[in-house]
């Protein structure tokens, strides 16, 4: 498997990881590239986002076709990959059954390497893999970060959300040590970004500052816009839809950006 995998975490919700994982998995395809998403969230944003409704999910899942049966039952991979058509990325979809996942994954040696070795076994040849990790820091996102060869972190510009940046990138050293020691940080994505509020602009400058020692590329921010919202319901990319939106085309500087040696 010589895939560029990617890994979208961050452990704290609501900072854009589902949109900056379909987006980024746009723009990768947008440039030639094969790609697959992997959809590591219970709540299977990312399989919806992509256009699966919940009925299929349902499906899929009835027919053991959803990452929770690779991961938790050893089944092949191969086998849960949704084809979603010419122009989009391949997909490996989440459901429910996911939560209960971490719990059922404890006992088993190298449990923090299941997804890693499962890639291994994929037949298609991608390009590139990016992985939508939950928002926690439990066995699903460490199985995200084994898996990775690069992992990008999206972050909101306020206080709240860059106050966990020091536990995350220690999670991060711990995988290099314990797991995973090619992992490199692509660099972090500010989202949701209010240009004109002081606040966001405060806090970008703060971020920049946090991360310039070790060297941690801080991407343009992507502004916060409706076609977000709008594009996840139609179950494509904003990228893809209203690539004119402010900020959009900034994923697809992160497609051509190599990843920090902090």
């Amino acid at each position: 498997m010589h895939a560029r995998i990617i890994a979208v975490a961050n452990q704290k919700g609501g900072v854009g990881k589902t949109t900056t994982t379909v987006n980024l998995a746009h723009a990768f395809v947008s440039q030639g590239s094969h790609v697959l998403a992997i959809d590591l969230d219970p709540q299977a944003s990312l399989s919806i986002s992509l256009g699966l409704d919940p009925k299929r999910i349902g499906e899929l899942e009835a027919q053991n076709q959803t990452i929770y049966f690779a991961l938790v039952k050893g089944h092949d991979l191969n086998g849960m990959v949704v084809r979603l058509g010419e122009g989009r990325p391949d997909l490996v979809p989440a459901s429910i059954s996911l939560s209960a996942a971490e719990n059922e994954m404890m006992n088993p040696l190298g449990a923090a390497h299941v997804l890693r070795d499962l890639l291994a076994d994929l037949s298609d040849p991608y390009d590139v893999i990016v992985i939508d990790c939950p928002p926690t820091l439990g066995l699903l996102t460490v199985n995200g970060l084994s898996a990775a060869s690069e992992v990008l972190i999206p972050t909101k510009t306020d206080y709240l959300s860059i106050m966990g940046f020091a536990l995350l990138l220690t999670t991060i050293d711990n995988i290099r040590r314990k797991a995973n020691p090619g992992l490199q940080i692509l660099g972090v994505l500010p989202t949701l970004f209010h240009p004109r509020n002081i606040h966001d602009r405060e806090v970008l400058a703060e971020l920049t500052a946090m991360l310039a020692p070790r060297a941690i590329h801080v991407f343009e921010p992507i502004h916060h816009a409706t076609a977000f919202d709008k594009a996840a319901a139609e179950g494509r990319s904003a990228l893809e839809l209203w690539p004119e939106t402010p900020g959009v085309q900034n994923y697809q500087r992160i497609v051509d950006h190599k990843p920090s040696h902090d």
